[in-house]
């Protein structure tokens, strides 16, 4: 199977059109989706997931076009090189249908697309794996006048933080995986920079690369802070290669990176037996990045007094991960008599984490108890 490897060191010089901005209007209708003002990055979230409840991803679409404009909304879920592990695409059809620019499309729609069962399971694999994966999110209009902007992806279980005056290296890959030969062209898009960053790549804005059936092609991101970079400063890297002959874009990857060693706040945590179980609720912020999609936030217990411990994701109820984000948690059933003691433990995007201690909560043979609320702080670390 033949490898290539992509140009040489090229450092980036690019402006970049402002983030989460409307954009120019243009003639018919324009489809795409939209940015996070804060982060820089394409506004798809995966909303909530759990081993009960099926995955549910909010879209963030809008219409710069001077028409009203209806599209259909896809997910899909990409390993590193690009390879499909599983869409929507057979599922329910999900339409989305926007005013023209001047008349609301600008502010854009968020979309509520439901997943499958395997897409759930899927990504509780890669998630329990720390497997990196990409989600694909594009709006289909076959009339839309700007279709480079209709598909967006984001990358997850990536290192995404820098210091100051550090460096931060990402590897890609991308398979052909057609039987046809294909000429792609190569080119990134970045959010603004902050002051003193430099973006280095593997390939020259425009390079040409020929990929045969079965080949891969080979490269690298690579960031460097500014050494008076303060936390909060962020970049968010977008890498889009081009068919040649069609001019569709067949390979994305996006990758954001961060000054941040400040672990995330866990605002709140309640706490209430109901029958045989506990429901947990916690509100979770972060100032400085954003918390980590989609299993970000977890509540571990135990019922041995802390000798042995059980995981469970929460489920996103409320919010957007970039600011106060409430999630909730139903754990056991218990037996009569079991004693609860654990933690809610917040990450974010940077591998920042902050816990906050429960318990000790005894499931008695009695009505639903009133909710209770937790402040004790067990502590915030940084993963290395």
């Amino acid at each position: 199977m033949k490898r290539i490897i992509l140009g040489g060191v090229v450092l980036v010089a690019l402006g970049a059109a402002s983030v989460g901005s409307a954009g120019s209007a243009s003639s018919g209708a324009d489809l795409s989706i939209g940015f996070d003002q804060k982060t820089g990055r394409p506004n798809a979230f995966i909303a909530w997931r759990n081993s009960q409840r099926i995955l549910e991803v909010e879209v963030d679409v809008r219409n710069t076009g001077e028409e009203q404009a209806t599209g259909r909304v896809f997910l899909a879920v990409l390993d590193d090189t690009g390879k499909l592990l599983a869409s929507n695409e057979d599922g329910p059809v999900q339409m989305v249908t926007l005013p023209a620019r001047d008349k609301g499309g600008a502010g854009g729609r968020v979309v509520q697309v439901k997943g499958t069962l395997s897409l759930n399971l899927l990504i509780d694999k890669l998630d329990r794996a720390n497997k990196p994966y990409v989600l694909k999110a594009w709006v289909a209009n076959a009339n839309d006048k700007n279709p480079t902007d209709n598909v967006m992806v984001k990358s997850f279980n990536v290192s995404s933080r820098v210091m100051a005056g550090g460096q931060t290296f990402r590897e890609f890959s991308y398979q052909n995986a057609s039987t046809q030969p294909v000429t792609l062209e190569w080119g990134l898009d970045t959010s603004p920079r902050p002051e003193g960053w430099q973006v280095e790549t593997s390939f020259k804005a425009q390079e040409r690369l020929t990929l045969q059936p079965g080949a891969f092609a080979h490269g690298y991101l690579k960031v460097a802070a500014g050494a008076g970079s303060k936390e909060g400063d962020h970049v968010d890297l977008r890498i889009v290669a081009r068919d040649v002959k069609s001019q569709r874009v067949i390979y994305n990857y996006e990758w954001f990176v961060v000054n941040d060693a400040t672990p995330p706040t866990i605002k709140s945590v309640t706490q209430n037996v109901n029958g045989s179980e506990l429901e947990l609720a916690a509100t979770v912020d972060d100032h400085t990045s954003m918390l980590k999609e989609a299993s970000g936030i977890r509540a571990e217990y135990s019922t041995d007094n802390g000798v042995t411990f059980s995981s469970r994701v929460m489920a996103y109820s409320a919010g957007n991960f970039v600011g106060p984000t409430s999630f909730t948690a139903e754990l056991g059933p218990f037996a009569t008599g079991t004693t609860v003691v654990g933690r809610v433990v917040a990450t974010d995007i940077a591998g920042n984490i902050e816990e906050r201690s429960f318990g000790p909560i005894k499931i008695a043979p009695s009505r639903a108890s009133g909710p209770t609320v937790a402040n004790v702080k067990v502590g915030r670390h940084t993963e290395k």
